[in-house]
């Protein structure tokens, strides 16, 4: 008797297990890997069509949040941000924090990169043949404005925006 009881109890388990993770399908769904140590160590995260929406890698000693990349439906990588211990954006060995990219279709259109306080530190644009077309630095000294126009802003295009992982984070609901 005792041990059909735990069958029933490991069936009731099984069970909601099963609707906790359809229950999360709704949001999306998340592959966890971990260190031997325990701690996690990535955690993917998919959309209900199990197409991936983000990755998030943690750090083997204390299991903070290092590395976030982010995608857009097509598979594509949209955002990738580096973070220190306390959470905070850092800059990483290629000098940057945070980088994006936006796409038009299968194209990569833009690319920006920024610091550890969101500031925007260069922009690229690329043509539909994937030629990169201009580059824009936040703190160049040598700025030549005959040599280096910038016929997009010129043109009325909008300036970068600052990325703020905060707010990223809570509208994307990416790590919970």
């Amino acid at each position: 008797m005792k041990y059909k009881s735990s069958g029933i109890f490991f069936l009731i388990i099984s069970i909601f297990g099963v609707f906790s993770v359809f229950a999360e399908g709704i949001q999306g769904l998340r592959d966890f890997q971990y260190w031997e140590n325990g701690k996690v160590r990535s955690c993917t995260l998919y959309d209900t069509n199990g197409n991936l929406k983000a990755k998030a890698f943690c750090r083997h000693d204390n299991g903070t949040v290092e590395k976030i990349e982010k995608y857009d439906r097509y598979g594509n990588k949209v955002e990738e941000s580096l973070y220190d211990q306390k959470g905070r954006l850092k800059r990483g060995i290629d000098g940057w924090a945070a980088m994006k990219w936006w796409y038009d279709g299968p194209n990569l259109a833009s690319q920006a990169t920024y610091d550890e306080d969101g500031r925007p530190i260069e922009r690229k644009h690329y043509s539909e043949s994937g030629r990169l077309v201009y580059r824009e630095y936040r703190d160049d000294v040598n700025f030549n404005p005959y040599e280096e126009a910038n016929m997009a802003l010129l043109l009325g295009a909008r300036n970068m925006s600052y990325h703020d992982p905060r707010v990223d984070a809570e509208r994307e609901n990416v790590i919970k």
